[in-house]
């Protein structure tokens, strides 16, 4: 799997989007998390939330969102990926 991101000049973006790219091929393709299926649509849907406004800061110049780890799909929790810092909880909630 190859992303070319040329756009796209930060790297920590880039590495968020790519992160992105992953985790939806994980669940999609490979079927990565299938027993909490639940779970890992949610986990995908606040992680994309949170590259959305990371993307955004980009594009306005303003600094990033504190970087978080993306969501696991093959681990064995059914809790959904919410993000630990603040910053990531209010743009979950947005």
């Amino acid at each position: 799997m190859f992303t070319a991101l040329f756009s796209i000049t930060d790297a920590e973006m880039r590495e968020r989007y790519r992160a992105l790219v992953r985790l939806v091929y994980d669940a999609g393709w490979r079927g990565a998390g299938s027993q909490y299926p639940e779970r890992i649509v949610q986990g995908v849907r606040n992680y994309l939330r949170y590259v959305q406004v990371s993307l955004g800061s980009v594009i306005d110049g303003k600094p990033l969102p504190v970087r978080e780890e993306p969501p696991s799909p093959d681990r064995d929790s059914p809790a959904v990926w919410q993000g630990a810092s603040p910053v990531t909880q209010a743009v979950r909630d947005r």
